[in-house]
């Protein structure tokens, strides 16, 4: 997990860029040949994905409504699914996956913030039919997992996907600094609705979102916050 913080903290991208720097860095240090991310507010919304073929698996879970990442999400536990395991309980899925992409094996790992509240998943792809064990993505969930969901999620403004609000001592602060916090979620949001509907990758889902609030004369905040709120629909970005 170091060389994941270590690209947090050294990469000149943005903020609005970490999810994907994070999705890239599991794959750079995981034997994995994809990784994404994604949230799960009132719908399961991407966050970032290493690569196309892991946004093409990421949409299917989402349109389909079924698969690891949900079910990851749901019982707050990882999970390993095989070829045969993604076939047996997943079988849409399964087919598709198959259809659209090389990828064989999927380990799902809840996202939790420090309440242990599930608020999305860190999805594991391999080529390998067989690729991941149970003791294998514990380790992983441990050492992975957790430092990552820190990264996202522990902090007040994480409260507004879940509904609750800011808890006593909670860290983060208030005012300005929850402000920027929030709206820096927002636009992880955003880019994720876009990434979802034009099957977009992290920064050519952002770029179109810069590209609009350029035009409009708006800022990129303002932006996500119309998307997000179905103010403005993300077809509206590609035209």
């Amino acid at each position: 997990m170091a060389t994941v913080m270590q690209a947090c903290e050294t990469s000149p991208s943005p903020d609005e860029m970490v999810p994907a720097i994070l999705v890239r860095s599991c794959v750079a240090v995981l034997p994995v040949a994809g990784a994404g991310l994604s949230i799960i507010a009132e719908l399961r919304v991407p966050l970032a994905a290493s690569d196309h073929l892991v946004v093409l698996a990421e949409r299917l879970q989402t349109s389909l409504g079924d698969g690891p990442c949900l079910t990851a999400t749901d019982s707050g536990q990882p999970v390993v699914a095989d070829d045969q395991t993604l076939a047996a309980r997943w079988p849409l899925f399964h087919r598709e996956l198959h259809r659209q992409t090389p990828f064989r094996s999927v380990a799902s790992l809840p996202l939790q913030n420090l309440h242990q509240h599930g608020l999305g998943a860190l999805d594991l792809y391999s080529e390998d039919p067989d690729a991941f064990s149970s003791a294998w993505l514990q380790q992983v969930n441990v050492d992975v997992g957790d430092p990552i969901a820190a990264i996202l999620f522990d902090n007040p403004s994480a409260a507004h996907l879940t509904g609750e609000p800011p808890t006593a001592g909670s860290t983060g602060g208030s005012g300005p600094n929850q402000a920027i916090v929030q709206n820096r979620l927002r636009i992880w949001l955003a880019v994720g609705m876009v990434m979802e509907r034009a099957g977009l990758v992290n920064a050519d889902a952002l770029a179109a979102l810069r590209a609009y609030a350029f035009s409009h004369d708006a800022t990129l905040e303002h932006v996500a916050e119309l998307v997000t709120t179905s103010q403005l629909d993300p077809d509206r970005l590609l035209r």
